[in-house]
């Protein structure tokens, strides 16, 4: 029902005072024009007109308003958003009885109770279920209220069963003034303990999808205690239902940890992964200790390019080590500056001098060597960036005495670098005392300080690991980059010195050694250190080059095991049938998502080289995700899964979130309480009055076709002046 009300006007005494000012202004400017003009017709008709013209603006300043009542039809609703999300399957209700039963079970049950019945007497009672879009692995509050205020004709009020944990979408209290000027208060009855059940939870857990041979797979974690006390586990990795690897775990009271665990596969093959959290005296919920995981392992023999000046011990140490590696295809340049280059087994004539001769190089460490004559060029230097950025290979710095890696500083290579060097101090520094490493926070996580096969319980034995007396000489460390570990006596104004960094440049990765010495690291152990730790670097350097490679075809995802509805990019490195990177043609993907829906993808060439193109999507749903990336001109194609992880938002066991409901109801006038006191709110909703109607405000001044009328005639009034002479 429509009904409208009488016009009126709001203004005060002052208002009105000018406006009649104006108007007697206006009365005596038209009838000193009309007399001027010899009082003829056409003028007075024209100063009548700019009379009634003044008038009506001056009546439109004065906001004169009509009121527009709107009756609802129909009995008031109270709309019931009941939520059905993965959280309300916790444990923590106790009900009249004293049982213990979830938080959906007890909404439910109480939806059954004579308080429903109570408010269908003077309302209807309506029920709706709501999660997320997503389904019930996420909580969506704005989306559930949003399209109950804009589906529900005579809504009366909005009551929420949920435990207000909102993990997707806007805050519901961006929807508060929306609520007020409907005149529709929000009330909620908020289910599950306010305090967190005791218990330990692994929270989250994470392997690479793909391992080369000899190369170790870390396996970081997050686990959480919800217990008001410490508590002591274990952690286990299974491989195939064999234990492999286990720590234990000491966890403060109320606070997560975060850590890694690693595992040498013994071979290759598709390995099958559990991580089990022992359980411990008085948890609460029984099925989040553990996390199931799947890698592969494939035998790939990764190629290596070692570049020096001259023979230096860090030199021929680091050759032998590569050269004894049966997974290291390695090559060497020695430059001999003033001599002609090394020559030998396993040696080049000199650097690559083209883009595709370096491109079938997984890693390269570059030792003391630089910009100049018999040495590397710009071309060169632009090409073994590009290597790093584009195509994932990996780049060691092994700076020496005579510093040559400070005339890198004007060259493409200069932002691979994870330091600064201090140009001050070309040639570094010597001590002579012996100088350590000591590993930072970073480093003591990081799976390179942890050597695999090394026999040691911890990475206490960096401490004991025999002292360097020379350092390249550092201002600091490139901003995203991590350092591993400090030199034990140098500092410089950032703190202590970098010694060994690492940096993600791209697609690929570099790391930075600023000490010549690590071959002492075999005195008196030979290979359980030195060999170790280079095997696993170039490993790890070379990870993202075989994630899925074919002869001519290398695609890297990136992340290579990603999360239902994150966005995954896509790089493909193509080479056409002569070998060359491809520079001309498309390269096409087709996806199959786990539910069965097919996507088209189109790469796009990468603007810094050819041979590169980029692609991204947005994985859909948990599973198993199909693409096949075909490049036809070249005759390229490839094959790949990525396992499409499920998202963990919905989590069991957290406590209730009372505050943006609670809020929300206090900016509506509605009413939050916890489940024990849901009486309070089923009483205040129950003596709640009917809707009043809904009034609508018309004012002329925003009227747009008042407006034009207004226009029309001030249009009118200066042609009328113009055709009379009087312009």
């Amino acid at each position: 029902m429509l009904e409208l009300l009488d016009w009126r006007l709001t203004w005060d005494l002052a208002d009105a005072v000018i406006a009649l000012a104006v108007l007697g202004l206006s009365v005596y400017l038209s009838r000193k024009t009309w007399l001027r003009s010899g009082k003829k017709n056409s003028v007075l008709a024209l100063e009548c007109l700019r009379f009634l013209t003044v008038f009506m603006i001056l009546a439109t300043l004065l906001n004169p308003e009509q009121l527009e009542q709107l009756d609802k039809k129909g009995e008031p609703e109270i709309v019931c958003l009941l939520d059905v999300s993965g959280s309300m399957s916790t444990l923590d209700v106790i009900d009249s009885n004293g049982s213990v039963e979830s938080r959906i079970d007890w909404a439910r049950k109480s939806l059954d109770s004579d308080w429903k019945r109570k408010l269908e007497q003077n309302s209807t009672l309506t029920v709706r279920n709501f999660s997320s879009q997503s389904g019930t692995q996420a909580t969506n509050l704005s989306m559930a209220l949003g399209d109950t205020l804009e589906g529900t004709g005579n809504l009366k009020a909005v009551l929420f069963l949920s435990d207000g944990d909102s993990n997707d979408g806007p805050s519901i209290l961006s929807l508060a003034g929306k609520c007020r000027s409907s005149g529709v208060p929000v009330y909620s009855i908020r289910v599950g303990s306010p305090k967190p059940l005791p218990d330990l939870a692994l929270e989250d857990a994470f392997a690479p999808s793909f391992a080369l041979q000899e190369e170790k797979i870390t396996i970081n974690y997050r686990i959480s205690n919800a217990f008001d006390t410490r508590q002591k586990s274990s952690l286990k990795l299974l491989a195939n239902e064999q234990v492999v690897s286990q720590k234990p775990v000491l966890l403060p009271a109320s606070e997560e940890i975060a850590g890694s665990i690693a595992w040498l596969p013994p071979g290759e093959g598709d390995y099958d992964l559990k991580l089990t959290l022992d359980r411990v005296p008085g948890e609460s919920l029984p099925g989040n200790n553990e996390r199931i995981l799947t890698t592969r392992v494939e035998n790939k023999i990764i190629k290596a390019l070692l570049v020096d000046s001259f023979p230096r011990w860090e030199y021929r140490f680091l050759r032998n080590a590569l050269e004894r590696d049966p997974g290291v295809d390695m090559k060497c340049v020695l430059f001999h500056p003033g001599m002609a280059p090394g020559e030998g087994k396993g040696y080049l004539p000199g650097f690559p001098q083209s883009k595709d001769d370096l491109a079938s190089f997984d890693v390269v460490f570059l030792g003391d060597v630089g910009l100049g004559e018999n040495e590397l060029n710009e071309e060169q230097c632009e090409n073994l960036a590009n290597l790093i950025r584009l195509q994932a290979s990996g780049l060691v710095f092994l700076p020496g005495r005579r510093g040559r890696q400070l005339t890198l500083s004007d060259s493409p290579v200069e932002e691979l670098l994870p330091v600064v060097y201090d140009p001050k101090k070309p040639t570094g520094l010597g001590t002579s005392n012996p100088s350590g490493l000591q590993l930072t926070a970073r480093g003591k996580d990081h799976w390179l300080t942890n050597l695999r096969g090394a026999g040691e319980p911890d990475r206490q034995f960096w401490e004991r690991l025999p002292g360097f007396h020379w350092s390249a000489i550092v201002r600091k460390s490139r901003p995203g980059s991590e350092v591993l570990a400090v030199h034990s006596n140098f500092r410089n104004d950032w703190g202590r010195m970098p010694t060994l960094a690492i940096r993600y440049a791209g697609a690929g990765k570099t790391l930075y050694l600023g000490s010549d010495a690590a071959w002492r690291w075999r005195r008196g152990v030979e290979d359980k250190y030195h060999y170790r730790f280079w095997s696993q670097v170039v490993r790890w350097m070379a990870h993202g080059r075989y994630l899925a490679e074919k002869e001519g075809i290398r695609v890297i995802p990136d992340p290579e095991r990603p999360k239902a509805g994150e966005k995954v990019f896509v790089r493909a490195i193509v080479l056409d049938q002569a070998g060359f990177p491809l520079e001309e043609g498309e390269v096409r993907g087709l996806i199959a998502h786990p539910g069965g829906q097919t996507e088209n993808l189109l790469f796009n060439p990468a603007e810094e080289g050819p041979g590169v193109y980029l692609a991204s999507f947005k994985a859909r749903e948990a599973g198993p995700l199909e693409m096949k990336v075909t490049a036809e001109p070249a005759e390229r194609e490839l094959s790949l899964t990525l396992s499409v992880e499920k998202p963990t938002r919905e989590k069991l066991g957290k406590p209730v979130v009372s505050r943006d409901l609670g809020q929300l109801s206090e900016l509506t006038g509605g009413e939050s309480e916890n489940y024990l006191d849901y009486e309070k709110v089923v009483q205040s909703l129950s003596f709640l009055p009917d809707p009043k109607p809904i009034t609508r405000i018309h004012r002329l001044r925003t009227d747009t076709a008042w407006g034009l009328f207004l226009f029309g005639l001030l249009a009118i009034y200066w042609t009328g002046r113009k055709l009379v002479g009087m312009i």
